[in-house]
């Protein structure tokens, strides 16, 4: 009787990812809520490929598992990805499914699973992935998540035994993972130049040592309470990584990985530090998976621009750059900040990072704004700084609160305001830096096109 549901499911999900890609291009959660309506252990009855890859983390899963799949298929492997859609367990049935034959085998080489962490109880209990890659853990959506150690223990209690876990050597939460349960594999990043010897940012997660709970020291800081920490008292640290990035170099935009004897250089591209891990990171179980290092280095490309989160365009004598700023996500939001540091030159700052969708996706809390290290703003190169959504008001009082000049601050309520009044308010030279939530993508694009066309046409034209 559950095989001829499953089977019954299958159709069903298969003829409704057929028309919705028909009708409307996409389709990558409803079949999959109607597969689980239909038989809810749909997950448990895939035949799975032989390799499965998950990837789980409060930030960069996305890039991560987008970017192990390139490295897998430019490798000459098949792979399964739910990398249009959800990464709940929804998500993962409409993917398996679009690929999979009438009997639940999925055609493929590998599945490459983004795995939403609050998610994993109800998705590892249905089946046992070979390796499972943790970015990280740091505090997320409130209202969601509450807290790293709510959300470690989430991933934790679900974890199968047979599972291998790739860690963040840099993370001392999420690299307690399986502690004296799974084996476990180390990457992480050493020192890089723009290292600190103190937290640069407005939150650590983690002060106290996780085994005998005195103060713990950090050697340095790459980000929050990302760095290389010790305890004084026992002794305890993270275990060395097997796999781990060195020599980063932020102006050309390289780095060397590192697995045991053998060493090639990749790229990253934004500037971005997170670029960094979430490379390495996939580099890493792709190496773990069997794929020879220069075809890892042959499918490592910046998949940043690809999916919109991050763009630098040029407009005459403007850059016009676009960079996700993750709603709710005090670290992925400090870090994206942090970006403005290293731009040279007058700066004008667009911030559309609450609620652009308030009435569907809306929230009261606004408690993240007060984690999130706003400090680049207050930068004498900052000039205007527009700030659109209904809840505008929140955080220009954030700002001002955190030193930024209020005299600075323009508020637009109305997103139709903010378009009419931005090519006056942004300077002809230097760079216009659009801060942007998932949800206002569009209306990231949409104030970068009236920028790139207004100033295109001024000295210098279109590059």
């Amino acid at each position: 009787m559950g095989k001829i549901r499953f089977i019954f499911a299958l159709l069903a999900g298969k003829l409704a990812e057929w028309m919705l890609r028909v009708l409307t291009g996409r389709g990558s959660n409803t079949p999959g809520v109607i597969m689980l309506k239909i038989c809810p252990d749909a997950l448990a009855r895939f035949q799975m490929p032989p390799t499965v890859i998950c990837v789980t983390g409060t930030n960069g899963k996305t890039s991560t598992s987008n970017l192990v799949t390139n490295i897998l298929r430019s490798a000459g492997k098949t792979v399964v990805n739910n990398s249009k859609g959800s990464n709940m367990a929804p998500g993962l049935v409409t993917a398996l499914a679009a690929n999979c034959t009438l009997g639940g085998r999925v055609r493929a080489d590998a599945a490459v699973l983004e795995v939403d962490e609050r998610s994993s109880p109800y998705l590892y209990c249905h089946f046992t992935p070979d390796y499972l890659l943790c970015t990280n853990l740091f505090r997320d959506s409130i209202k969601r998540n509450g807290h790293s150690e709510f959300i470690f223990d989430k991933i934790s209690g679900a974890l199968p035994a047979e599972t291998t876990l790739l860690l963040n050597g840099n993370d001392m939460i999420s690299g307690l993972l399986g502690d004296g349960k799974n084996k476990q594999v180390f990457y992480s990043v050493e020192r890089t130049s723009r290292s600190t010897e103190t937290c640069p940012n407005t939150v650590c997660d983690i002060t106290a040592c996780p085994r005998c709970h005195h103060r713990l020291q950090y050697r340095f800081f790459h980000y929050h309470h990302i760095g290389e920490a010790y305890c004084p008292s026992c002794g305890f640290e993270m275990p060395q990584s097997r796999y781990f990035a060195s020599d980063v170099d932020f102006e050309a935009g390289t780095f060397l990985f590192h697995d045991g004897g053998e060493t090639v250089t990749l790229p990253f591209a934004a500037g971005n530090l997170f670029n960094v891990f979430n490379t390495t990171a996939a580099a890493a179980v792709c190496r773990m998976a069997g794929v020879p290092m220069e075809q890892v280095a042959r499918g490592v490309e910046d998949l940043s621009a690809r999916t919109g989160r991050f763009e630098d365009t040029r407009a005459g004598s403007l850059s016009v750059v676009t960079m996700l700023f993750k709603n709710q996500n005090p670290i992925s939001g400090s870090q994206s900040l942090a970006y403005l540091d290293h731009i040279p030159g007058h700066k004008d700052v667009v911030l559309i990072v609450t609620d652009s969708k308030d009435k569907v996706h809306g929230h009261e809390d606004i408690s993240w704004l007060y984690d999130t290290d706003f400090s680049s703003l207050t930068s004498p190169e900052v000039g205007n700084i527009l700030i659109g959504g209904t809840r505008c008001s929140d955080l220009a009082l954030r700002l001002v609160l955190g030193g930024v000049d209020q005299t600075k601050l323009l508020l637009y309520p109305d997103y139709e305001e903010l378009a009419r009044e931005l090519p006056e308010r942004v300077a002809a030279e230097g760079t216009a830096a659009i801060f942007f939530e998932l949800y206002a993508m569009p209306i990231a694009n949409r104030l970068k096109n009236i920028l790139v066309s207004h100033f295109s046409g001024k000295e210098g034209g279109a590059q």
